[in-house]
Parts: structure tokens; sequence; C-alpha cells
């Protein structure tokens, strides 16, 4: 009914123009001309009452559980996690304006995105559009009322120049071994000897030399290198789950706020970060045989192209 009344509408407005340019309009030229300026006025209303009914009739906070159920490609937590805060923003500011999040316009999506600035960076707002527009275009196909408002928005925040990744040396992933507190040293030796990404480490399980985990939503395994297996013995931990019960991003904020220590003591030249550490795996790994394919099935990516743009970004690669 909605699509029937849009098009309708489309079609009275091309006749009322048509007749607006007619050369010598006549008194019923004009007359038509007004009843079809009034007939699409009415059309246009009833669509946006159509529009409302179908919207008053979606549980806007149950659509949003099921979305963010399903959320992602990977099904991963920390994905999840935040698309609901970005989310949540959004709904913390459509209940301060008064709106229907449904019911937003265009305007108000740029006016939300406006109102981030100055209290989130550039990528931060990228990423609460990114979870937002998802919301939008995933509503689209399961209710007719819907349009996503985020679509096609100049309000977007530019992207930044990326910098290129700054790698630690052998020399200082070793330094950093020895002069980490051992739990700490422990987890760096996982990432920078096995690749491993920090949110891995939480479900990270050791049996006889062999690793479990899950990382961004994919069960993966193979062999724990002894210099990392050595780590986490030395730092006495279970090794059915040397970190279990952490939080990903809490061990990221550990580990970086101790390798500040040592940047600031002049032992290592910045202060790296734990994904630094797997772009050193990676490097390391490539510069050994040259074998992008040995290397995309070690870093777990999903194919060769994956790998390729990775190590074009670390300047491995043309």
């Amino acid at each position: 009914m909605n699509a029937l009344a849009t098009r309708a509408g489309q079609d009275i407005r091309e006749m009322a123009a048509i007749l607006a340019a007619y050369p010598t309009p006549d008194k019923w030229t004009l007359e038509m001309k007004t009843q079809a300026v009034n007939f699409a006025a009415l059309l246009d209303t009833a669509q946006k009452m159509i529009a409302q009914a179908a919207i008053t009739g979606i549980d806007y906070q149950v659509e949003k559980e099921t979305f963010l159920n399903n959320v992602g490609r990977t099904g991963s937590a920390y994905t999840r996690t935040g698309y609901a805060a970005a989310l949540g923003r959004l709904d913390a500011w459509a209940a301060r304006q008064k709106i229907n999040v449904l019911e937003m316009t265009p305007t108000q999506a740029d006016d939300f995105i406006y109102s981030l600035r100055g209290e989130r960076g550039a990528a931060s707002i990228r990423l609460d559009i990114s979870a937002a527009s998802s919301l939008f275009t995933w509503l689209e196909r399961r209710h007719t009322g819907i349009k996503n408002p985020f679509r096609g928005t100049k309000a977007r925040p530019a992207k930044k120049a990326v910098k290129k990744p700054v790698i630690p040396s052998a020399k200082e992933v070793e330094t950093m071994l020895q002069e980490l507190p051992a739990y700490e040293a422990a987890a760096v030796a996982v990432m920078a000897h096995r690749g491993l990404r920090a949110g891995a480490l939480p479900e990270l399980s050791l049996s006889g030399g062999k690793f479990t985990t899950r990382s961004k939503g994919k069960d993966t395994s193979g062999d724990m290198p002894t210099e990392a297996h050595e780590k986490i013995k030395a730092a006495t931990l279970p090794l059915r789950g040397p970190f279990a019960g952490e939080c990903a991003n809490t061990l990221e904020k550990r580990i970086a706020r101790a390798i500040v220590k040592l940047n600031k003591a002049g032992k290592v030249q910045a202060a790296y970060s734990c994904h630094d550490f797997r772009h050193f795996y990676a490097v390391t790994e490539y510069r050994k045989d040259k074998d992008i394919h040995r290397v995309s099935k070690l870093l777990g990516h999903a194919s060769i192209q994956v790998t390729e743009t990775y190590l074009q970004g670390l300047g491995e690669v043309e």
C-alpha cells in the first residue's frame, strides 16, 4: 500500500509538471493542475500515515537486541559490545531530543553525528555511524516503513592519513620479554612469537606444545613456540588457561602501561601496542621464506588477499 501511494504521488506530480509547462494554459488546465497538486499532497499525507502505522507496530528494543545478537560476520563479542555502546549513545541523544529513533530523518541523523564532535575522536565517530547505519539497513530488510537516515551522510568525519605501523625490532622484543613483569611478558611472548591477537588470550589453552583458542569468533589452534611456552611457565600460569578470566581490553591496557614505562626509561623506542606484536610476528615469518600462503595460515586470515593487504600495510610487499 505504501509503495502504491508513493507511485501514485509520483504520477500525479509528473502530470502537474506537464500541465504547468502547457504553452497556453486555459482555465481547465489550471484547475487540473491545482487538483493534481492537492491530490499529490493528500497522497503524501496518506503515505506518511501508512509509514507511521508500520513503525508504531515495531518493538524497537526487541529488534535492536536481535540485531546485536547477530551482528557481524564473526559473531565477535567485542563487536557486539562496541555496537551496543554506539547504539546506546544514539538512544540517549534521541531521548534528549524527544525523537523516536525509528522516525529519524537524514537531518536528525546528521545532527546526532555533529553532537559527537568534541566528545569522541573521528575514528570513534565513524564506528558509531557504522553501527547505527548497520542497524537501520538491517531494519529496512525487515520492515517496509523504515529508511536508513545515515545512508549517504556528509557529516561523517573524514579518514585521517593512516600512519605506517611501528614494528618493534627483535632486540626490543627480547628486551621487553626480559624487563616486563612475568604476566605481561608471557602475554607479549604469545603475541610476538605466535601472532595471536590480544582478544585470543582469554580463551587460550595449552597442552603438549599445542594451543587452542578463539579469535574474532573463530576457533583456532596450532603449535605454541617454545619461547612463549617457557614464558607462560616462568610466570607460573596454568597451561589450561593462562589468561582465563581476564578481559582482553583490560589485558591490553595492562600491557600498554608496562611498555610505556619501558619507553619512558629509554629501553624501547616506542610505546608499542599489543597489535604491534602481531605485526612483528607477521613480518618475521614472512621474511623467513617469503611464503605468503604459510603466513596467511599462521595469521588465520580468511584469504591470501587479506594477508597480501596486511603485508602491504607493513611495507613488506608492493
